[in-house]
């Protein structure tokens, strides 16, 4: 028995030992299994970092290859500096030669009245001629010349006068006309031309000043900046009518751009029609600039504009869009990114505009509702593939915020919530497909700047704003800027636009 119970302690002994060895190695193991876990989560943090950083990659690739320019998105072409892409026209191939196309009413010279001098040219036979009396000579042919002749005139004003008239015995003298006011002064020509070329010109004021000098007029860059000081209180009133009959208008177009103003970026505001302009010049672009103009916020009709937001703040208008910018929008989204929607939803904008056109010159004010309903149909189904084409990015547990919905997304979902702003131009002829009235106004703030530069002063800019706001819409009715100004400078600036002295 004794024996027996020592072997099974003996037995015992060993499967403690082996109990105890095995132990340790499972100890070893699990410390190696945690280590092994370890470094796995590290691979994978090092693994999700470099799939973030492919991603950013990729689309910084993307974004170089593709990159959004002045003809496919709505970025403005003065901001690409000299990365200009090459023009890019988004109107498609009419089929028709270039030129003028039969019918189209030309613009080039023309003899629009009777000739201020006639020179006649005798044949050379006649030179010296005893009998030259006596042939009858006739006109062979007739050739015209414009010529312009630029002449300034020193003009002494000397009032006359006598101790007794012959007629009442008393001493008489005259008086000077109302408009000469010092001993030295410049004329309404002279000021009209120096703010023409301020204004309608983009010069600055000392070109303006060497220009003025080369034909023989003393004057100082002084006295030129209180020339259109001086013109823009002249045409206050008749501006303010221009902001009163702009507000009143049953369509009219808004734009803005940005301005160097006293070192500072400003923005020059527009809103307009094909008759009126009316600019101000504000520190802010958003609404705070736009309720500052004094238009918008007391309007009643229809307003164009881009997708600037602050505009769509304003409930007391309906809303239309402008259809050039979201065509180069489906531009971007069809070349870059293969989108076949935006192909046919561009197409189907474009239709829709040429379709107007053909209705117009038949005489027709709608669309007849059928064909319409048509193209409303066919507008929804391909907004409808395009939200289906690019759905809305699952949400990854374990991320904050949301996901970026994207480019082509977010592009289509302003195709859906704004549709009736989009197609305003369908339903109502009186609204235009594009915003180029509004544009095509402000162009000059970019040729201003390149010309000659910014303003020194707010008062400055205010003033040219004010004063270009007079001239654009005299230009607009037919009268030349300069023609205006000098009106202005001889007290009948209201007269000029609205017909009253």
């Amino acid at each position: 028995m004794e024996e027996m119970f020592n072997q099974m302690l003996q037995q015992m002994k060993e499967l403690t030992e082996q109990l105890q060895y095995q132990s340790i190695q499972l100890q070893q193991q699990s410390a190696q299994l945690q280590q092994q876990t370890e470094q796995l989560t590290e691979l994978q943090e090092i693994i999700a970092a470099k799939d973030a950083q492919i991603a950013a990659l990729t689309a910084r690739i993307e974004e170089l290859t593709h990159k959004k320019n002045s003809g496919n998105s709505s970025k403005p072409p003065s901001s690409e500096r000299l990365n200009k892409p090459a023009p890019k026209s988004l109107r498609t191939k009419s089929g028709k030669s270039a030129g003028g196309q039969p019918g189209h009413k030309g613009s080039g010279m023309k003899i629009d009245r009777e000739p201020d001098k006639v020179i006649e040219h005798r044949p050379i036979q006649c030179e010296g001629c005893p009998h030259a009396g006596a042939c009858k000579l006739r006109c062979c042919e007739t050739r015209y010349e414009y010529e312009a002749i630029v002449e300034t005139k020193l003009i002494a004003h000397k009032v006359l006068g006598c101790e007794a008239c012959a007629l009442t015995g008393k001493a008489a003298q005259g008086t000077f006309p109302r408009h000469i006011t010092g001993a030295k002064q410049y004329g309404p020509g002279v000021a009209g031309l120096a703010v023409s070329l301020l204004t309608i010109g983009y010069m600055s004021v000392d070109r303006v000043q060497k220009l003025l000098k080369s034909l023989r007029i003393p004057i100082s860059s002084g006295a030129i900046q209180d020339m259109l000081v001086k013109a823009a209180k002249l045409v206050k009133a008749p501006v303010e009518r221009i902001r009163q009959t702009v507000t009143q208008l049953p369509v009219a177009h808004y734009d803005e751009t940005g301005w160097r103003v006293a070192g500072k970026l400003h923005w020059l505001h527009c809103a307009c029609n094909e008759q009126w302009r009316y600019y101000t010049v504000q520190e802010k672009r958003g609404q705070e600039g736009i309720s500052d103009m004094d238009v918008l916020p007391n309007a009643s009709g229809v307003a164009v504009h881009d997708f600037w937001k602050p505009y769509q703040k304003y409930d007391n208008v309906d809303h239309a869009m402008c259809c050039a910018h979201l065509e180069r929008e489906l531009v971007y989204a069809h070349e870059t990114g293969n989108q076949a929607w935006a192909k046919l939803l561009r197409e189907l904008l474009q239709t829709l505009c040429h379709r107007r056109k053909v209705l117009q010159s038949e005489g027709k004010e709608a669309f007849p509702e059928q064909e319409l309903a048509g193209y409303l149909e066919r507008y929804d189904r391909l907004v409808d593939e395009g939200l289906a084409a690019n759905p809305i990015p699952e949400h990854v547990p374990g991320k904050r915020g949301r996901k970026a919905k994207g480019k082509f997304r977010c592009l289509l979902e302003r195709f859906r919530d704004f549709k009736d702003d989009i197609l305003r131009f369908a339903r109502d002829w009186r609204v235009p497909y594009t915003n180029n009235t509004a544009e095509r106004a402000i162009r000059c703030a970019r040729v201003k700047e390149k010309v000659s530069g910014c303003f020194r002063t707010k008062s400055g800019a205010d003033d040219f704003a004010c004063v270009l706001s007079f001239i654009s819409s005299a230009a607009l009715h037919g009268v030349s800027s300069f023609d205006a100004i000098v009106a202005a400078f001889r007290g009948n600036a209201v007269g000029v636009l609205f017909g009253v002295d």
